[in-house]
Parts: C-alpha cells; structure tokens; sequence
C-alpha cells in the first residue's frame, strides 16, 4: 500500500507545481523567418529508456541529411547511456547517473554550450526535462503540446493515433522537414568487433535458420517466466526440428536463460556484454520472441521479424515496430507471464512458418 500511496503523492505534488509554473511562465520567442539551421547547435533531451532512445534516431538522422553543419547534442541518462555510442550524427553525449550533484554539473556543461534549441523527445512530461528547458540557457525551447507545453517556445501536436517512432518525429516539422518524405527506421551502426561475436555465435548453431528467444525484461511484470519459455521452445522445436532456438538474456537474467536453455534443450547465447553485441546478434536472426520492447526496435532498425509478447492492452499499439514484420500477443492482466503458452505457441509457430517459408 506504501508505494501506490506516495505515486499518487507524487503525481498530485506534480500536477500542482505544474499548474502553478504554467501561471507564472510565459515562453514565447519566435524563431525569425531568416534563421540559418545550417549553423545551428541542438541539444536534444532522451534521458530514458534504449527503446525510446532507438526510435528517436531517424530524427537525428534526418536533421543531420538536410543540414549537414548543424551541431546535435544529445542528453542521456544511465539507463540508455551507451545506446548512441555509434551513431554517428551525434557530437556530444550529455549522461545523467542520476546523483544529485551529477545534475548541476550536467547543467553548468549545457548552459556553457549557448543552445540555440534545446529539442525535449521525451515522450511524456519530465521534470528533468523542464528543468533544462528552463535553466538551460538556449535561445529557443521545443516540445510536444501537453500538460507542462508552456516550457517551450515551439509546440508540435502529441498525435496518439500513430506509432511513437512517427508521433517523435513530428518535432522535424519545426525545422522544415517534413516526417514522411524522410527515412524513419531506426538506426544502430554496429562495431566491427560486435558483428565478430554474433559472427562466433551462430558459427556454433546447427539449422536452416535461427529463432532468437529473448527472455530479458525491463520490468517485472514484463517477464513470462521460466516455465512458459522451456514448454514453448519445446513444442516449437517439436514442429521446427530444422530450426535452431537461440536464448538471449541480459546479465540480470543469466539464472534464468541457463535453466531455460537446459530444460529446453535449446542454444543458450554467449552473454552479450554490451548493447551493441546484444544488438549484433539480432541484426542475424531470422525471428525473434521477445517481451522488451528495446528488442523489438533494433529488430526493427534491421528489418528482423518479431513476436511481441506485451503487458499492455490491445489498443496501445505505438510501440509496434514501424518496418518489420510483427505479431503482438497481449496480456489482458497487465502481467506478461499472464498469456498462455498455448497462444503464444499457436501465433509463433504459424508467423514462423510464413516467415521462414518452412
């Protein structure tokens, strides 16, 4: 009972002091009609997780092609800190550990910069994200129309009716790009070292083709659970006796995959001890099963196909992958580990025959 009473607490603390700021501030500069982008210095706010982090790349991507001299900086935090090691459209990195202390130095080094637009792409409202907008010194401020919208200059409209990857890039319109006449997949250059771990990886399995079981979840409630993973490789190995399994874990789940992979027969993957190897290893698959939605996004950046398996009801759809080939499979409890094996197996076994044309 603690917990839900001090969220609620903290949404109400919230949901004042933002009423209240939106009393007291008023932004509304103008960008002049003669403003150079080419020369321009962006400091783009992401401090979330690699999924949201993934989806935001085509914009940079994008900003970058149409002018090529302009300085893009980009804010992070620790959770999707190494997420734009490789990219390679970002000059700055800005990571936030999420210490007290951390912020102000993080604060001094942006306000320093002289931003001429500090770009919010979190997709819901933060206060980290409004404290920057408001101490950080740039010209302009840009950001979605929401609830805390009076910290930017420039609004764009937070359209729900899309995917998220689409919704973010709708903040290109302020720079004279338009969303659909642009590359929108996402985008994860991998090292030379990385392709040469997957490369030792699959080197070892046997079978025409490869299915990446990636049991990792971010949350709890994401997870599906040991004995839902061995029983669904199990009847799947049973109908694809040509096809490799192939189990994919992040450290905190390595327990788990070593029992998954045991009891299942299955290939248990090297640990992948950094994002871009974790990513290698997917860019070869030719399916993936997957609870996390960061998975599904570097599927998608390599036009991998995917069963979704996620705790959010039917109608929230924006974190689909936008290319790839998907089926998503929805838990009517809030809880992943709520889905029977049973459906799981029914929609994986026939998207990997389709897919895999076996």
């Amino acid at each position: 009972m603690a917990i839900p009473l001090l969220k609620k607490l903290e949404k109400n603390i919230r949901k004042r002091t933002i009423a209240l700021l939106r009393k007291v501030i008023h932004r509304r500069r103008v960008v002049p009609s003669d403003f150079d982008f080419h020369r321009a210095k962006l400091l783009c706010l992401r401090q979330n997780q690699i999924g949201d982090t993934l989806i935001s790349t085509p914009i940079f991507a994008a900003l970058k092609s149409h002018y090529p001299n302009l300085t893009l900086d980009v804010l992070l935090d620790k959770r999707n800190a190494t997420t734009l090691d490789t990219n390679p459209h970002i000059r700055t990195r800005f990571v936030l550990n999420q210490k007290f202390l951390d912020f102000f130095k993080v604060l001094a080094a942006v306000r320093r910069e002289q931003y001429d637009f500090i770009v919010d792409l979190v997709h819901t409202p933060s206060s980290l994200s409004t404290l920057f907008c408001l101490l950080g010194k740039s010209r302009f401020t840009v950001g979605f129309e929401r609830e805390n919208d009076f910290i930017y200059d420039l609004k764009v409209p937070f359209k729900t009716d899309r995917r998220m990857l689409r919704t973010l890039a709708e903040i290109l319109t302020v720079f004279g790009i338009t969303p659909d006449e642009v590359d929108l997949r996402p985008q994860f250059p991998l090292l030379p070292s990385s392709c040469d771990f997957a490369q030792k990886v699959f080197s070892s399995l046997v079978g025409e083709k490869v299915v990446g079981i990636n049991i990792s979840a971010s949350l709890k409630l994401k997870f599906w659970g040991v004995e839902n993973f061995v029983l669904l490789i199990r009847t799947l190995k049973q109908a694809f006796p040509n096809v490799a399994f192939l189990v994919l874990y992040a450290k905190a789940y390595r327990a788990e995959a070593e029992q998954i992979a045991k009891e299942a027969h299955a290939n248990l993957c090297d640990e992948t001890k950094t994002l871009n190897d974790f990513a290698a290893v997917i860019s070869k698959l030719h399916l993936l099963i997957t609870p996390d939605s960061a998975a599904v996004h570097l599927a998608d950046a390599f036009n991998v196909p995917c069963v979704i398996l996620t705790h959010n009801p039917e109608h929230i759809t924006a974190w689909y992958p936008s290319f790839s080939e998907s089926r998503t499979i929805h838990s009517k409890t809030g809880e992943v580990r709520s889905i029977g094996v049973a459906e799981v197996y029914q929609v994986a076994q026939t998207f990997v025959r389709g897919q895999l044309r076996i």
